[in-house]
């Protein structure tokens, strides 16, 4: 029977414990399994919440769900009923997205629209589709999300073999699920995954008795946290699966055994998940440079030597992780409960697997973390202000907030710590330890200056309040459901779309009411100022997402 030292397991719970409190993180449940079961299993709460947390406890996977739709595409691919290199018309006669690339393809691997392309992001479908995203808390059927799809406008070249994060792809996968089988996605993949794997806890969807048992998690912004809120989304391809840390461990082991279960019945073929797990295309410049690659729904990476593979999920609230290092045998799988927390649960999930390597004689322990030293008072009074780069005139701010120091850079708060004297680093909710971002450091030299990205920033006085332009000024304000509203603010000469809680992006023109987003999630989508629904109701319009206008009573409320 595999186990794991007491040790150990201590260490890993105190490296949990520490970013729990640290980070006010309401609990983080955790899995450490190998090919033979499980290792050891747990939940550690922040110390101010109760909730009786067991083996039936409950999280949202997000986008982990995705390894599910594409195992099940792979075993109807082992069936003989589905090619994943074909058009996907052949299964959803109709679905031909208007490529605007067509007849200057700038790529080698051709303009179809595949299974292959769709599951490795690399299609160029806009990141939500019209109904069924992130912000919409009706649940259509599948297939009219897909329908809708079918003649959406690619926003990249299906022949460049460029990753572009796709959740309307995925649901486009799911539906040829249907298509084929003749069942539904969620009725497929229970049958066909979850039972079969004895992962009777776990639900494509909020089955009943789930919302009892789901462990409670929380929505963040700097004024404050706030209660998840909790409903299935109508994607549920891309990331609607509920499950718990012991049926998460059977799917685990089950990968590492090459694809059988514990019993030896084979749930999808070793030659499968080679496949899998092999990367496709390539990543946009600059992104996750540790991410080998990605494959068919499946990340592919590297700790101390060992391929890794995997994915996090990132849904209201819920932010997890599942890595697996195929060779060595061994897995981890983190479920944290605070939205957005998911560089916290990928670092612990390195820190896992490290611990289990190393006490099998295959790599070295992690190393405790050391708290960093507090701010001084005058660094919460000096630090503090607006900073402009002496090259390129960007302006970021670094303000003080409940304690701690946030630099407002990039479209995100990162939290900035000291390390020694002026010296500081990014160590927060969103990036910290091991982070895969290029510019975790920076110091405050001295008075007034700033050097941060490998550039020298000036302080300057806060920015008048600017002039907004005519076409720009109507448009300003809230918009979307209450649980998460997106806003268009000026600054800076500038368009601004904050979404999803705290990713701000900036606007680039493009014509009269239409802007291109840049920025951490719906980069290169087009904003449509002044959109109307299908009803005549007025909003704006991010990709074929339609976000009505909120009223100024809705807006006092929030």
């Amino acid at each position: 029977m595999s186990s794991l030292s007491a040790a150990s397991i201590e260490l890993f719970e105190d490296l949990i414990r520490y970013e729990v409190e640290d980070k006010a993180i309401p609990s983080i449940s955790y899995a450490l399994v190998d090919r033979d079961g499980v290792l050891a299993e747990g939940h550690v709460q922040r110390h101010d919440r109760h909730f009786d947390m067991g083996k039936d406890t409950c999280f949202r996977i997000g986008s982990i769900t995705k390894t599910f739709t594409s195992l099940a595409i792979m075993q109807l691919v082992e069936k003989g009923l589905v090619d994943i290199d074909v058009d996907v018309s052949t299964y959803l006669p109709g679905f031909k997205p208007i490529n605007p690339f067509a007849g200057a393809e700038g790529g080698p691997h051709g303009s179809v629209i595949s299974l292959r392309k769709l599951m490795t992001h690399t299609a160029g479908l806009v990141r939500e589709p019209k109904s069924g995203h992130y912000l919409d808390a009706t649940r259509p059927p599948l297939e009219d999300t897909v329908n809708e799809l079918a003649s959406s406008i690619l926003k990249q070249d299906p022949s460049l073999g460029v990753m572009h994060y796709s959740n309307a792809g995925i649901a486009v996968v799911g539906r040829v699920i249907e298509t084929v089988t003749g069942q539904s996605y969620s009725d497929y993949v229970a049958a066909n995954i979850l039972k079969p794997l004895g992962m009777d806890g776990s639900s494509c969807g909020m089955a009943p008795g789930i919302r009892e048992r789901l462990a409670p998690a929380d929505m963040w912004t700097l004024d404050g946290d706030t209660p998840a809120p909790v409903f299935s989304l109508g994607g549920s391809p891309a990331g609607n699966i509920f499950s718990t840390t012991g049926d998460m461990a059977r799917y685990a082991q089950c990968l590492l055994r090459g694809g059988f279960d514990a019993e030896g019945n084979s749930i999808i073929s070793p030659a499968s998940l080679r496949e899998m797990w092999t990367p496709f295309g390539k990543r946009p410049a600059g992104h996750d440079k540790t991410l080998n690659g990605y494959g068919l729904c499946f990340g592919s990476g590297d700790v101390d030597g060992w391929t890794s593979v995997g994915h996090g999920g990132a849904v209201y609230g819920y932010a997890s992780q599942m890595m697996l290092l195929p060779a060595a045998g061994v897995g981890v799988l983190i479920f944290a409960t605070l939205d957005f927390a998911n560089q916290i649960a990928s670092r612990l999930g390195v820190d896992g697997v490290r611990i289990v390597l190393a006490e099998r004689k295959m790599g070295k322990m992690p190393e405790r973390v050391q708290r960093p030293p507090e701010i001084s008072e005058a660094q919460f009074k000096t630090l503090p202000g607006y900073y402009r780069d002496d090259a390129t005139q960007e302006i970021v701010e670094v303000k003080s907030k409940d304690g701690k120091i946030y630099l407002m850079g990039e479209g995100v708060p990162h939290q900035i710590r000291p390390i020694a004297g002026n010296d500081f680093v990014i160590d927060g909710r969103i990036y910290g330890r091991g982070a895969d971002y290029a510019h975790m450091n920076l110091s405050f030299p001295e008075a007034g200056k700033l050097i941060w990205k490998d550039a020298s920033w000036t302080r300057i006085e806060a920015p008048d309040d600017e002039t907004v332009p005519d076409g720009i000024a109507p448009h300003l304000g809230e918009y979307g459901p209450d649980f998460n509203i997106t806003y268009l603010t000026y600054s800076h000469g500038g368009l601004k779309c904050l979404i999803e809680y705290f990713c701000t992006h900036t606007c680039e023109p493009v014509e009269e009411g239409r802007f291109r987003m840049h920025g951490r999630l719906y980069e290169d989508e087009i904003l449509e100022l002044d959109a109307v629904d299908d009803n005549g109701k007025r909003g704006i319009r991010v990709g074929p997402m339609f976000l009505e206008r909120r009223s100024p009573s809705q807006a006092e409320a929030a």
